[in-house]
Protein backbone atom coordinates (compact mmCIF):
# COMPACT_ATOMS: atom_id res chain seq x y z
CA UNK A 1 0.00 0.00 0.00
CA UNK A 2 2.53 2.17 -0.89
CA UNK A 3 2.44 6.34 -1.35
CA UNK A 4 2.91 7.21 -4.71
CA UNK A 5 1.95 9.88 -7.47
CA UNK A 6 2.33 7.84 -10.66
CA UNK A 7 1.30 4.41 -12.18
CA UNK A 8 2.83 1.23 -10.81
CA UNK A 9 2.11 -0.88 -13.95
CA UNK A 10 6.23 -1.27 -14.35
CA UNK A 11 6.26 -3.48 -11.22
CA UNK A 12 4.66 -6.19 -13.76
CA UNK A 13 8.16 -5.97 -15.42
CA UNK A 14 11.75 -6.75 -14.87
CA UNK A 15 10.97 -8.55 -11.57
CA UNK A 16 12.09 -12.20 -10.86
CA UNK A 17 9.58 -14.60 -11.94
CA UNK A 18 8.43 -17.18 -9.55
CA UNK A 19 9.95 -20.79 -11.13
CA UNK A 20 7.21 -23.78 -12.08
CA UNK A 21 7.57 -25.39 -9.14
CA UNK A 22 6.64 -22.60 -6.72
CA UNK A 23 3.84 -21.70 -9.15
CA UNK A 24 1.76 -25.49 -9.06
CA UNK A 25 2.80 -25.68 -5.10
CA UNK A 26 0.64 -21.96 -5.30
CA UNK A 27 -2.43 -23.96 -5.39
CA UNK A 28 -4.82 -24.90 -2.70
CA UNK A 29 -7.93 -27.08 -2.69
CA UNK A 30 -8.84 -27.72 0.91
CA UNK A 31 -11.44 -24.64 2.66
CA UNK A 32 -11.31 -25.02 6.12
CA UNK A 33 -15.63 -25.90 7.54
CA UNK A 34 -14.76 -24.55 10.60
CA UNK A 35 -12.31 -21.53 12.03
CA UNK A 36 -8.49 -22.93 13.02
CA UNK A 37 -6.85 -22.58 15.81
CA UNK A 38 -3.70 -20.22 15.33
CA UNK A 39 -0.90 -22.65 14.66
CA UNK A 40 2.32 -23.40 16.71
CA UNK A 41 5.42 -23.55 14.76
CA UNK A 42 8.33 -25.59 15.56
CA UNK A 43 11.83 -23.51 16.91
CA UNK A 44 9.56 -20.08 17.17
CA UNK A 45 7.69 -18.42 20.27
CA UNK A 46 4.07 -17.24 19.41
CA UNK A 47 4.66 -13.16 20.75
CA UNK A 48 1.03 -12.40 19.68
CA UNK A 49 -1.73 -13.52 17.71
CA UNK A 50 -5.22 -12.07 17.11
CA UNK A 51 -7.77 -14.60 16.60
CA UNK A 52 -10.82 -12.43 16.88
CA UNK A 53 -12.56 -13.66 19.39
CA UNK A 54 -12.28 -11.29 22.36
CA UNK A 55 -15.36 -9.89 23.93
CA UNK A 56 -14.00 -6.34 22.65
CA UNK A 57 -14.04 -7.12 19.46
CA UNK A 58 -11.92 -5.05 17.25
CA UNK A 59 -11.24 -2.66 19.47
CA UNK A 60 -8.86 -5.22 21.66
CA UNK A 61 -6.07 -5.39 19.32
CA UNK A 62 -7.00 -2.42 16.71
CA UNK A 63 -7.38 1.16 15.94
CA UNK A 64 -9.80 1.74 13.13
CA UNK A 65 -8.27 4.31 10.32
CA UNK A 66 -11.39 6.26 9.14
CA UNK A 67 -12.12 8.75 6.01
CA UNK A 68 -9.95 9.41 3.36
CA UNK A 69 -6.41 10.46 4.65
CA UNK A 70 -5.09 10.29 8.17
CA UNK A 71 -5.56 14.15 9.85
CA UNK A 72 -3.41 16.78 8.45
CA UNK A 73 -1.91 13.77 6.09
CA UNK A 74 -1.71 12.85 1.90
CA UNK A 75 -5.20 12.66 0.81
CA UNK A 76 -6.24 9.32 -0.30
CA UNK A 77 -3.87 7.50 1.69
CA UNK A 78 -1.23 8.64 -0.78
CA UNK A 79 -2.05 5.85 -3.34
CA UNK A 80 -5.07 7.83 -4.79
CA UNK A 81 -7.85 5.17 -3.78
CA UNK A 82 -10.71 6.74 -3.81
CA UNK A 83 -12.86 4.61 -1.06
CA UNK A 84 -13.86 6.50 2.30
CA UNK A 85 -12.71 4.23 5.23
CA UNK A 86 -14.96 3.33 8.29
CA UNK A 87 -15.83 1.42 11.41
CA UNK A 88 -19.45 0.24 10.09
CA UNK A 89 -20.63 -3.38 10.49
CA UNK A 90 -21.48 -2.94 6.55
CA UNK A 91 -17.73 -2.66 6.11
CA UNK A 92 -16.19 -4.64 8.76
CA UNK A 93 -17.19 -7.00 11.19
CA UNK A 94 -16.45 -10.03 13.10
CA UNK A 95 -18.29 -13.52 12.50
CA UNK A 96 -18.14 -16.51 14.23
CA UNK A 97 -14.44 -15.26 14.82
CA UNK A 98 -13.47 -14.26 11.48
CA UNK A 99 -13.20 -10.76 10.41
CA UNK A 100 -14.36 -9.82 7.45
CA UNK A 101 -13.54 -6.55 5.29
CA UNK A 102 -16.36 -5.56 2.72
CA UNK A 103 -15.77 -2.50 0.37
CA UNK A 104 -19.21 -1.15 -0.63
CA UNK A 105 -20.18 0.56 -3.23
CA UNK A 106 -22.63 3.40 -3.93
CA UNK A 107 -24.73 4.94 -6.81
CA UNK A 108 -24.31 8.37 -7.55
CA UNK A 109 -25.13 10.57 -10.78
CA UNK A 110 -21.43 10.73 -11.53
CA UNK A 111 -19.37 7.85 -10.55
CA UNK A 112 -20.39 5.48 -7.90
CA UNK A 113 -18.99 6.28 -4.33
CA UNK A 114 -17.11 3.39 -2.13
CA UNK A 115 -16.44 2.67 1.40
CA UNK A 116 -14.97 -0.09 2.84
CA UNK A 117 -12.24 -0.38 6.33
CA UNK A 118 -8.61 -0.43 7.27
CA UNK A 119 -7.41 -1.39 10.29
CA UNK A 120 -3.67 -0.90 12.56
CA UNK A 121 -2.53 -3.12 15.26
CA UNK A 122 -2.50 -0.69 18.55
CA UNK A 123 0.82 1.04 19.93
CA UNK A 124 1.08 -1.93 22.13
CA UNK A 125 1.72 -4.15 19.18
CA UNK A 126 4.51 -3.21 17.45
CA UNK A 127 7.38 -5.37 16.88
CA UNK A 128 10.98 -5.95 15.60
CA UNK A 129 13.01 -8.75 14.84
CA UNK A 130 15.68 -10.15 17.37
CA UNK A 131 19.61 -9.37 16.45
CA UNK A 132 20.45 -13.00 15.65
CA UNK A 133 17.55 -14.63 15.67
CA UNK A 134 14.49 -14.60 12.78
CA UNK A 135 11.00 -13.32 12.93
CA UNK A 136 8.23 -14.73 11.13
CA UNK A 137 4.83 -12.25 10.80
CA UNK A 138 1.76 -14.26 9.24
CA UNK A 139 -2.23 -14.10 8.51
CA UNK A 140 -5.15 -16.96 7.39
CA UNK A 141 -6.90 -14.48 4.54
CA UNK A 142 -9.24 -15.58 2.25
CA UNK A 143 -9.55 -13.46 -0.89
CA UNK A 144 -12.82 -12.69 -2.52
CA UNK A 145 -14.04 -15.24 -5.28
CA UNK A 146 -15.55 -12.80 -7.43
CA UNK A 147 -13.99 -12.50 -11.02
CA UNK A 148 -11.42 -10.54 -12.72
CA UNK A 149 -13.61 -8.69 -14.67
CA UNK A 150 -15.56 -7.77 -11.28
CA UNK A 151 -12.93 -7.11 -9.55
CA UNK A 152 -11.28 -4.26 -11.60
CA UNK A 153 -9.78 -1.94 -8.96
CA UNK A 154 -10.21 -3.54 -6.29
CA UNK A 155 -6.93 -3.79 -3.97
CA UNK A 156 -6.95 -6.29 -0.52
CA UNK A 157 -3.94 -5.53 1.65
CA UNK A 158 -1.99 -7.38 4.60
CA UNK A 159 1.16 -5.41 5.12
CA UNK A 160 3.13 -3.59 7.51
CA UNK A 161 4.80 0.35 8.48
CA UNK A 162 7.61 0.94 10.28
CA UNK A 163 6.92 2.11 13.67
CA UNK A 164 8.44 5.69 13.41
CA UNK A 165 5.81 6.53 10.56
CA UNK A 166 3.64 7.02 13.37
CA UNK A 167 6.03 10.00 14.53
CA UNK A 168 6.64 11.40 11.13
CA UNK A 169 3.80 10.71 8.90
CA UNK A 170 4.37 10.71 5.02
CA UNK A 171 6.88 12.72 5.34
CA UNK A 172 8.98 10.06 7.02
CA UNK A 173 8.06 7.59 3.91
CA UNK A 174 9.37 5.29 2.50
CA UNK A 175 12.46 5.98 4.69
CA UNK A 176 10.65 4.93 7.79
CA UNK A 177 10.08 1.00 5.82
CA UNK A 178 6.98 -1.01 4.80
CA UNK A 179 6.74 -4.86 3.84
CA UNK A 180 3.48 -5.32 1.41
CA UNK A 181 3.12 -8.82 3.12
CA UNK A 182 0.01 -9.69 0.83
CA UNK A 183 -1.07 -7.54 -2.35
CA UNK A 184 -4.03 -8.29 -4.13
CA UNK A 185 -5.26 -6.66 -7.33
CA UNK A 186 -8.34 -6.61 -9.68
CA UNK A 187 -9.00 -10.16 -8.91
CA UNK A 188 -6.47 -12.10 -10.04
CA UNK A 189 -5.18 -15.13 -8.98
CA UNK A 190 -1.46 -13.51 -8.07
CA UNK A 191 -0.34 -11.63 -4.96
CA UNK A 192 2.81 -8.76 -4.54
CA UNK A 193 5.27 -9.49 -2.03
CA UNK A 194 7.25 -5.96 -1.98
CA UNK A 195 9.12 -3.62 0.53
CA UNK A 196 9.54 0.10 0.50
CA UNK A 197 12.49 1.79 2.07
CA UNK A 198 14.86 4.76 1.53
CA UNK A 199 14.00 8.38 -0.17
CA UNK A 200 11.83 9.17 -2.84
CA UNK A 201 11.43 12.56 -4.07
CA UNK A 202 8.16 12.42 -6.58
CA UNK A 203 10.18 12.22 -9.57
CA UNK A 204 10.01 9.75 -12.40
CA UNK A 205 12.33 7.14 -13.46
CA UNK A 206 12.29 5.20 -10.30
CA UNK A 207 14.75 5.64 -7.26
CA UNK A 208 16.67 5.10 -4.54
CA UNK A 209 17.47 1.52 -2.78
CA UNK A 210 13.82 0.22 -2.75
CA UNK A 211 12.70 1.65 -6.65
CA UNK A 212 10.55 3.90 -5.25
CA UNK A 213 7.89 4.62 -5.81
CA UNK A 214 7.80 1.16 -7.05
CA UNK A 215 9.09 -0.84 -4.48
CA UNK A 216 11.36 -3.95 -4.66
CA UNK A 217 10.32 -8.07 -4.14
CA UNK A 218 8.13 -10.01 -6.67
CA UNK A 219 5.32 -11.67 -6.79
CA UNK A 220 3.62 -15.43 -6.97
CA UNK A 221 0.70 -16.41 -9.81
CA UNK A 222 -2.00 -18.71 -9.07
CA UNK A 223 -3.13 -17.78 -5.88
CA UNK A 224 -6.46 -19.51 -5.17
CA UNK A 225 -9.66 -17.27 -4.48
CA UNK A 226 -12.03 -17.78 -2.12
CA UNK A 227 -10.17 -20.10 0.24
CA UNK A 228 -7.96 -19.75 2.87
CA UNK A 229 -4.15 -19.48 1.79
CA UNK A 230 -1.70 -18.42 4.68
CA UNK A 231 0.50 -15.25 3.79
CA UNK A 232 3.97 -14.77 5.91
CA UNK A 233 6.90 -12.54 6.04
CA UNK A 234 10.02 -13.92 7.89
CA UNK A 235 12.57 -11.04 8.98
CA UNK A 236 16.12 -13.15 9.18
CA UNK A 237 18.83 -11.55 11.25
CA UNK A 238 20.83 -14.61 12.19
CA UNK A 239 23.83 -13.76 10.27
CA UNK A 240 24.47 -11.03 12.38
CA UNK A 241 25.69 -8.87 9.61
CA UNK A 242 23.55 -6.69 7.86
CA UNK A 243 24.32 -7.80 4.01
CA UNK A 244 23.40 -11.56 4.60
CA UNK A 245 20.38 -10.33 6.69
CA UNK A 246 17.14 -11.57 4.42
CA UNK A 247 13.54 -11.18 3.80
CA UNK A 248 11.65 -13.90 2.57
CA UNK A 249 7.94 -14.04 1.73
CA UNK A 250 5.82 -17.36 2.38
CA UNK A 251 2.40 -18.46 1.10
CA UNK A 252 0.90 -21.66 2.65
CA UNK A 253 4.03 -22.27 4.61
CA UNK A 254 6.18 -22.35 0.93
CA UNK A 255 9.35 -19.65 0.46
CA UNK A 256 8.75 -17.71 -2.28
CA UNK A 257 11.21 -15.03 -2.81
CA UNK A 258 13.64 -13.37 -0.88
CA UNK A 259 15.50 -10.07 -0.43
CA UNK A 260 18.75 -9.56 1.36
CA UNK A 261 20.90 -6.77 2.93
CA UNK A 262 23.05 -6.59 -0.20
CA UNK A 263 19.87 -6.30 -2.63
CA UNK A 264 19.35 -2.65 -1.19
CA UNK A 265 23.15 -2.13 -0.85
CA UNK A 266 22.40 0.96 1.63
CA UNK A 267 23.13 0.31 5.60
CA UNK A 268 20.56 3.48 6.03
CA UNK A 269 18.03 1.86 4.56
CA UNK A 270 18.19 -1.79 5.75
CA UNK A 271 18.48 -0.73 9.59
CA UNK A 272 15.15 1.19 8.89
CA UNK A 273 13.64 -1.69 6.78
CA UNK A 274 14.92 -4.60 9.03
CA UNK A 275 16.14 -3.18 12.36
CA UNK A 276 13.16 -1.25 13.92
CA UNK A 277 9.65 -1.98 15.14
CA UNK A 278 6.76 -2.44 12.59
CA UNK A 279 3.20 -2.17 12.97
CA UNK A 280 0.42 -4.31 11.28
CA UNK A 281 -2.56 -2.87 8.49
CA UNK A 282 -5.10 -4.73 7.09
CA UNK A 283 -7.30 -3.20 4.59
CA UNK A 284 -9.36 -3.72 1.24
CA UNK A 285 -8.52 -0.35 -0.95
CA UNK A 286 -11.02 0.72 -3.58
CA UNK A 287 -8.72 2.56 -6.98
CA UNK A 288 -5.80 3.75 -6.75
CA UNK A 289 -2.06 3.87 -8.32
CA UNK A 290 -1.38 0.22 -8.15
CA UNK A 291 -4.35 -1.58 -9.61
CA UNK A 292 -4.60 1.34 -12.19
CA UNK A 293 -1.10 0.61 -13.25
CA UNK A 294 -1.84 -3.18 -13.27
CA UNK A 295 -4.64 -2.71 -15.46
CA UNK A 296 -3.47 0.12 -17.42
CA UNK A 297 -7.12 2.16 -17.28
CA UNK A 298 -8.21 4.09 -14.26
CA UNK A 299 -10.09 1.81 -11.76
CA UNK A 300 -12.62 0.72 -10.38
CA UNK A 301 -14.95 0.62 -13.47
CA UNK A 302 -18.72 0.56 -13.79
CA UNK A 303 -18.71 -3.51 -13.19
CA UNK A 304 -16.82 -3.62 -10.54
CA UNK A 305 -19.08 -4.64 -7.88
CA UNK A 306 -19.02 -4.70 -3.97
CA UNK A 307 -19.42 -7.39 -1.04
CA UNK A 308 -18.26 -10.30 0.23
CA UNK A 309 -17.22 -11.59 -2.84
CA UNK A 310 -14.66 -9.35 -3.80
CA UNK A 311 -14.03 -8.40 0.03
CA UNK A 312 -11.12 -10.11 2.32
CA UNK A 313 -11.63 -12.46 5.53
CA UNK A 314 -9.11 -12.86 8.21
CA UNK A 315 -8.87 -16.20 10.66
CA UNK A 316 -6.16 -14.89 12.71
CA UNK A 317 -3.06 -12.80 12.18
CA UNK A 318 0.29 -13.94 14.66
CA UNK A 319 3.99 -12.57 14.99
CA UNK A 320 6.57 -15.80 15.85
CA UNK A 321 10.18 -15.11 17.12
CA UNK A 322 13.08 -17.42 17.47
CA UNK A 323 13.33 -19.29 20.22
Amino acid sequence: MAVTSISRLCLVYGILLPTFGTLLSSFVTANPLQKRVVPERSGFKKVWWEDFTHKDGVSHNWIYDLGTSYPGQVANWGTGEIQTYTKDTNNIRIDNGVLSIIPRKKPSSGRPTWTSARIESNTKNQWACVDGKKMIVEASIKLGSASEAQSKGIWPAFWMLGSVFRDKGYKGWPEVGEWDIMESLNGMRQTWGLVHCGMYDGQIPIRGPCNEPNGKGSYTKGVGRGIWNTFGIEIDRSSKYWKTEKITWLINGVRRHSLSGSDINNATAWDFLVHKKFFILLNVAVGGGFPDGVEGYKTPYLGTIDGEKVGMQVDWVAVYQQN
